[in-house]
């Protein structure tokens, strides 16, 4: 077995991401399928030495160790001017690195990331693909939320394009969804039925009547430090945080923050601003007490009410940076200062109702979502 294989076994038994089982499995199954191919194109360019560390490894209690915040590169921005736009410094340019017919993987390259197919990409979809990864990267960089730099300056994230989903699955993607990030090497999965591409005899073409919503909120997980992981955090916040970049309006190479909050209820409450894909919550939502949907396990949190908890994950991070105290963001920046200090839990929430408590808080949240004609109705299941 090889020692990449090995590593992929040692990340199985670390991982504490909230997998299941079938997708425990899929990670051990790494040696293939597909995806072994492309793990070990990105092995055989050494585009970084493996290591057997899983940078998302918690206690038992869930509590960061502590040297996993103190390695982490983050943008000392918390508590800045919230954006109006984003938009990458340079046109971003793009190139084939290597196309291999006879094993079927295809490398190439943007300034910030390496994507790796097992079909050739067309020039204008792969040129497509590298406005997309640098503008998310951007947008990202000027949130004030002091998040994850790029591994280094002189590395590349990792994003792996797959055109069947059994293939996906083999290669650790868990079924029946849309595309996934594997944190202890801050890889993205996405299968082709979630990208804006089809796949023909020529390879993937572009198909504009798809949406980019999956895999900007993949990347969002990318560019996540470790320390937003932490119990009271992982759930209603790191996927509510990538859920906002998702459903932020996008164009091509250009990100513009919706002030007014309809992005977000359009893809909580329906099928988004575009008509393609949401939540479909309705306007009348109901919700467990604040607290225990804060706390809930990340197991509980993707079970039988996933949808449900992505969607009001979206509109409660929404609340914290636009609405809560006039739109200062003041109480997140505080609540991600505890968290980046190492802590979690209850403890970790208390700057979100700021001494008040929970039942103050919910209605707070309830009232400025009703002006804008959702009911949030806290105490349910």
């Amino acid at each position: 077995m090889s020692l990449f294989a090995l590593f992929l076994l040692a990340f199985a038994g670390y991982f504490a991401f909230g997998l299941e089982a079938p997708e425990k499995k899929a990670i051990a199954d790494y040696a293939a399928g597909v995806g072994a191919d492309l793990l070990d194109a990105v092995k055989a360019r050494n585009f970084e030495a493996v290591s057997l560390k899983n940078p998302t490894v918690r206690t038992a209690d869930g509590k960061p160790y502590a040297e996993e915040i103190s390695l982490e590169r983050t943008y000392d921005n918390l508590g800045g001017a919230w954006p109006k736009a984003a938009r990458p410094e340079r046109n971003p340019r793009h190139r084939v690195i290597s196309e291999n017919h006879e094993k079927g993987v295809y490398i190439y390259e943007s300034p910030g990331y390496y994507f790796y197919a097992d079909s050739p990409i067309a020039y204008d979809a792969s040129m497509h693909f590298a406005t997309l990864f640098e503008t998310t990267k951007a947008f990202m960089k000027s949130l004030p939320l002091g998040l994850l730099k790029a591994d280094a300056e002189t590395e590349r994230s990792k994003v792996l394009i797959f055109g069947a989903d059994t293939a996906y699955m083999k290669s650790g993607g868990p079924p029946n969804s849309g595309g996934c990030y594997i944190p202890g090497k801050r890889y993205v999965l996405v299968p082709v039925s979630s990208l804006e591409l089809r796949k023909t005899d020529k390879g993937f073409e572009r198909d504009e009547r798809k949406d980019h919503k999956v895999l900007i909120h993949e990347l969002a997980h990318q560019l996540t430090p470790a320390a937003y992981y932490a119990h009271g955090s992982m759930g209603w916040f790191s996927e509510g945080l990538a859920e906002y970049v998702g459903t932020t309006p996008y164009k091509p190479g250009y990100f513009w923050v919706d002030p007014h909050g309809n992005s977000a209820k359009e893809y909580a409450t329906a099928y988004g601003d575009d008509g393609r894909r949401g939540r479909v919550l309705g306007t009348d939502i109901s919700v467990p007490p604040l607290k225990d949907f804060m706390l809930m396990s990340y197991d509980r949190f993707t079970g039988i009410e996933a949808n449900r908890n992505y969607g009001v994950a979206l509109l409660l991070t929404y609340y914290f940076f636009h609405m809560e105290g006039g739109g200062g963001a003041h109480r997140i920046t505080e609540f991600l200062r505890g968290l980046k200090a190492g802590k979690y839990g209850e403890e970790a929430l208390m700057p979100l109702h700021n001494g008040e408590g929970f039942a103050q808080l919910e209605a707070d949240i309830s009232a400025a979502w009703a002006q804008k004609g959702v009911r949030l109705t806290f105490g349910g299941r």
